[in-house]
């Protein structure tokens, strides 16, 4: 078969596998499951590299592993939030649009990172210090942090996500430099956001 898959791509897959699922769940009304989904997407984002570079690779399972990254992210920090947003309620045409705008920015930020990462590790074999443009596995601790302050202040979600979804989009594509975090500290993050999605309830 073609592809790669030994433990270097696990997490990566796993990281489409999750969102996946969560996608399923959401649009069958389990969206505190969903969001649980959505985190454990973005810790598995988080460790993807670190696992990766444990092996010493080719110049091609390197190109493949940056690309099946980017385009697992896509389906989890792109199409994943739109759904969530679609299945707690913004149903309606006005959406399309802002959806759109997401899914597109979430698209062209990842192409970015990718085009400037083979170009950087051409001249270096050091790791990026800053990412440009906010990362898109961002979504994993926002959008969960998101539901849970609604949750708590008895704001509509259908009232806040639309602009959160359409903030998170611009800040993929500006040109705001970000200083790149310890995984750990992600990891962290993550977690106090699948703590902060089981309040949600």
């Amino acid at each position: 078969m073609i592809g790669i898959y030994d433990y270097t791509v696990i997490l990566t897959y796993g990281n489409a596998v999750f969102s996946i699922v969560g996608m399923y769940l959401a649009l069958t009304q389990h969206i505190v499951e969903a969001i649980f989904c959505l985190v454990l997407s973005g810790i598995c984002d988080m460790f993807d590299g670190f696992v990766a570079n444990l092996k010493e690779r080719t110049k091609s399972e390197m190109c493949y592993g940056i690309q099946i990254d980017s385009l697992a992210d896509l389906i989890s920090f792109g199409v994943f939030p739109t759904v969530l947003g679609y299945a707690s309620g913004l149903t309606q045409g006005i959406y399309l649009p802002l959806f759109v705008f997401y899914i597109l920015a979430a698209l062209i930020r990842l192409a970015h990172y990718n085009v400037t990462e083979m170009e950087r590790k051409e001249q270096c074999d050091g790791c990026r210090e800053y990412y440009e443009g906010l990362p898109v596995t961002s979504s994993a601790a926002l959008i969960p942090l998101l539901f849970f302050v609604a949750g708590r202040l008895h704001i509509a979600i259908t009232l806040v996500y639309p602009a959160a979804l359409l903030a998170i989009g611009f800040l993929f594509i500006s040109k705001v430099k970000i200083k790149k975090v310890d995984p750990r500290k992600l990891a962290f993050g993550a977690f106090v956001g699948a703590v902060v999605a089981f309040f949600i309830r």
